[in-house]
């Protein structure tokens, strides 16, 4: 079982200080914390940032195969802290905009079965296109879409795509106002959105809603999952999101079993949410 995630890749500055992160990296490094071989799809530039984004994906034991250098500088987020929750300002135009699918071996992707994605990479061309073709060629097992929305980088044509690309759909509770207004032109509560979602997208087989402190609500085909969050005392939310998919994923995709899924991923995402830093190491007992 291997996932392939494609996306950003950047650094958070958070008070002067700098620190990895991008959510599809973040997401391909909880992965391998809990035990999945993760590969991801990204570029950074060719300056100092760069040099250190290669060392620190490294470090992680993210497979860097398929990381590229770009003729851009690398990606950076000025990120806010206000009551633990991140405040983000993307700069444009930087590495992980302009991914090259010429760079990448076709048949090296085959390799995997899982892929990983969302929105905030499809905001450029280049990018947009490499993951297209990387979706035309490749049948994996699951897709699984983190919607992530980034300020304005999103529109209609974006979502509808990347839906109808999509096995496994999560977005957090602010996102599903987004999405309902966007794709279906009316506010609607969480249940009839995930109604309308998989009545809209039948490739849809799962719809993941996280609710901070409330936990989260799953739909699959047969049934609905409501679970509260384990309390916990917030250090900073940052990452907790990307802990909880990738946890998700790896008990789903070797279990499928959905509730098994949703406990682990609340458990592993609150761990997170209680720490500070995107990636922390995971204590004994988190992942087993």
């Amino acid at each position: 079982m291997r996932v392939l995630a494609f996306g950003e890749v950047l650094w958070d500055v958070i008070n002067g200080q700098y620190h990895i992160g991008g959510a599809p990296l973040n997401f391909a490094a909880h992965c391998v914390q809990c035990k999945i071989p993760a590969a991801l799809v990204s570029a950074y530039g060719n300056d100092e940032l760069g040099r250190l984004t290669l060392e620190k994906v490294k470090s992680l034991k993210v497979d860097t195969s398929f990381l590229q250098k770009a003729n851009r500088p690398t990606g950076t987020v000025p990120v806010r802290l206000i009551s633990g929750q991140p405040q983000y300002e993307i700069v444009e135009n930087v590495a992980f905009d302009f991914i090259d699918y010429q760079k990448i071996d076709p048949e090296a992707l085959q390799e995997f079965d899982y892929f990983y994605f969302g929105t905030l990479v499809q905001r450029n061309e280049a990018s947009r296109t490499s993951l297209r073709k990387i979706l035309e060629i490749c049948s994996f097992r699951q897709v699984f879409l983190d919607v992530n929305i980034r300020q304005n980088f999103y529109d209609k044509p974006t979502l509808e795509y990347s839906l109808k690309q999509s096995t496994i759909l999560k977005l957090n509770d602010e996102e599903v106002g987004i999405l309902a207004n966007v794709l279906f032109f009316q506010s609607m509560g969480f249940n009839e959105f995930t109604e309308k979602v998989m009545q809209a997208y039948p490739n849809v087989e799962v719809v993941i809603i996280t609710k901070g402190k409330d936990g989260c609500l799953v739909r699959s085909v047969s049934e609905i999952i409501d679970v509260p969050a384990p309390i916990i005392r917030v250090k900073d939310t940052v990452g907790a999101g990307d802990a909880f998919s990738a946890a998700f994923c790896a008990t789903y995709f070797a279990s499928n079993d959905l509730h098994a899924a949703v406990k682990n991923a609340l458990r592993v995402g609150g761990f997170v949410a209680s720490k500070s830093g995107a990636i922390p190491f995971y204590d004994n007992g988190i992942w087993s």
